[in-house]
């Protein structure tokens, strides 16, 4: 982020000279007018003689219409220079001096005027030119009570001290604007300083809190959102974000937590649902209190991770206790469709005792598969990762898995960035859409009668992670049961184990990808959401 003090403050201070000529520039436009109606009105009474009025006049008039130049003239310069109020004041000098000199007959003195002249010019120039300002008025000052020892012979000792204390008053006005100047103008920079520095701290604040992947939200006392950053937006889905949204607009389920916290400030969301497609993420609530009133801040973290972390303690835990448990199972089980067998051989068997004897062995084979499955979970080695190009590699899995069926099925694929890629093991991940194909040609067949299946392949624009959709037009799964259906031993198969969409769950944890139904008006959609390539770490 860059930040440029200099410009910021040259520019600041910049503007304040414009406001301090300008007002000077008015000043002086009044005064010439001023000037101009006393010489109508001395015009009038006959005041000054008919060479001196008419001298007046011609200076009168020449100092209002370069008034009035230099007010419209100085609109269209950018920059001031020393050169443009040395030239002002210059004039106001002559101009003062001019007048005073034919105004000598009136007892009303005008060179107290150029006390303001060197006041104005000492502010809006540094250094030694102010000095000169007052030098000049000094010596404009002192010019008529020269003029007239000389022209009159006549030294008048208590004019001449007046005129001293006049020039005196120019330089210590001089001084003291230049002062004063000074110091305001070191009272501006610091304040420009540190005007800056807050707002180069503000921005480097809204520029960390959108780079954060943690979600942020603030909401007022009427829940309507204040701020929301990158990462939040994209965690609820990309919605729609306006002034004055409120939170419900955005998700209803964070709006009915935030309630419930703010009846109770102990209480603890659940993880929840924000998007259809999205991850599971977790809200945590503290109060802001400011001078605007009591404000919300809502930290949304995705629950994705942290539910890997539980599930792969979680199976270390179990998993010998598994492997233990189905062992001891798996030897009964296997005597016992030995037994059977044996039994389904004997000549003397009766035929309704060989149908049991049939449905003993299915059933132990059944529950076979089931330790079988078990025991693949348990023993799970870790994921590999690696870098896999999706086009390609699933251009190459959908041909060799065609290879493995007994009956022609076919598969539509789509890729529509055949650039994306994932970290995933190849193999773990071919296990799952293995699984997820097999089933999916078998509902798609059961519904529609044709073994097909769909398979599309792209990068999420709300999160940036490769996904791949697994869809088929069978009958789908009913709303009652499709937060159940990841669940160990469900299903709605007769001879299914209800470890296949668990199992494969599970495999895509382990690979830090996810795995959701997504519900269609016509068939069924399942997506493996893979972490985003370069943000894939271990667990």
């Amino acid at each position: 982020m860059s930040i440029a003090p200099t410009t910021s403050s040259a520019s600041t201070s910049t503007e304040r000279e414009w406001k301090t000529l300008r007002i000077y520039l008015f000043y002086r436009l009044f005064l010439s007018v001023t000037l101009l109606s006393l010489y109508f009105i001395s015009a009038s009474t006959k005041t000054l003689s008919g060479t001196s009025q008419t001298l007046f006049s011609v200076a009168t008039f020449s100092y209002t219409a370069l008034c009035i130049y230099q007010v419209f003239s100085t609109r269209h310069i950018f920059v001031i220079t020393k050169l443009q109020v040395f030239l002002i004041v210059l004039v106001d000098v002559i101009c003062v001096a001019l007048l005073e000199y034919l105004n000598s007959s009136n007892s009303s003195s005008l060179s107290i005027l150029l006390v303001v002249s060197v006041a104005a010019g000492s502010i809006l120039v540094e250094g030694r030119l102010s000095l000169l300002f007052a030098a000049m008025a000094t010596w404009a000052i002192f010019f008529n009570n020269i003029q007239q020892a000389i022209t009159t012979q006549h030294f008048s000792s208590d004019e001449f001290l007046q005129s001293g204390f006049l020039g005196i008053a120019c330089f210590v006005t001089s001084f003291i604007a230049q002062q004063l100047a000074k110091r305001l103008r070191e009272s501006e920079e610091l304040s420009n300083k540190r005007a800056l520095k807050v707002a180069n701290l503000e921005e480097l604040n809204k520029h960390i809190i959108q780079r954060m992947r943690t979600g942020i939200i603030v909401v007022d006392n009427k829940n309507v959102v204040l701020m929301i950053n990158d990462a939040c937006w994209r965690l609820l889905g990309m919605p729609e974000v306006q002034s004055h949204t409120h939170i419900e607009n955005l998700s209803p389920e964070m709006a009915e937590h935030l309630t419930h916290w703010k009846n109770n400030n102990l209480y603890r969301s659940p993880p929840f649902k924000a998007s259809i497609s999205g991850p599971d993420v977790h809200a945590n609530f503290t109060l802001l209190k400011s001078s605007t009133g009591s404000e919300v801040l809502i930290f949304v973290d995705d629950n994705t991770r942290m539910a890997q972390q539980a599930q792969q303690l979680k199976l270390a835990s179990l998993g010998g206790l598994t492997a233990s448990i189905a062992h001891e199972i798996r030897n009964p089980l296997g005597a016992i469709s030995h037994a059977a067998q044996l039994l389904h051989e004997s000549p003397e068997l009766a035929k309704e005792d060989i149908r049991l004897a049939e449905i003993i062995q299915q059933h132990s084979q059944r529950m076979n598969k089931v330790i079988e499955n078990v025991l693949q979970l348990s023993r799970r080695n870790p994921a590999q990762p690696q870098l896999i190009n999706l086009h390609q590699w699933l251009t190459e899995y959908i041909e060799e898995f065609k290879l493995t069926l007994a009956s022609p099925a076919t598969l539509h694929f789509q890729s529509n960035r055949q650039n994306a890629e994932c970290k995933a093991d190849a193999s773990q991940i071919q296990q799952v859409l293995s699984n997820l194909f097999i089933n999916g040609l078998r509902y798609n067949e059961k519904q529609t009668g044709s073994r097909e299946l769909w398979i599309v392949a792209d990068i999420s624009l709300q999160t940036e992670q490769p996904y791949i959709d697994i869809i088929d037009k069978g009958p789908g799964i009913p709303e009652t049961d499709s937060s159940k259906i990841f669940e160990p031993f469900y299903t709605t198969d007769k001879t299914g184990t209800g470890l296949g969409l668990y199992i494969s769950k599970e495999l895509c944890e382990a690979n830090q990808a996810r795995l959701d139904y997504i519900p269609l008006s016509s068939g069924c959609c399942f997506r493996i959401t893979f972490s985003h390539p370069g943000r894939h770490s271990a667990l």
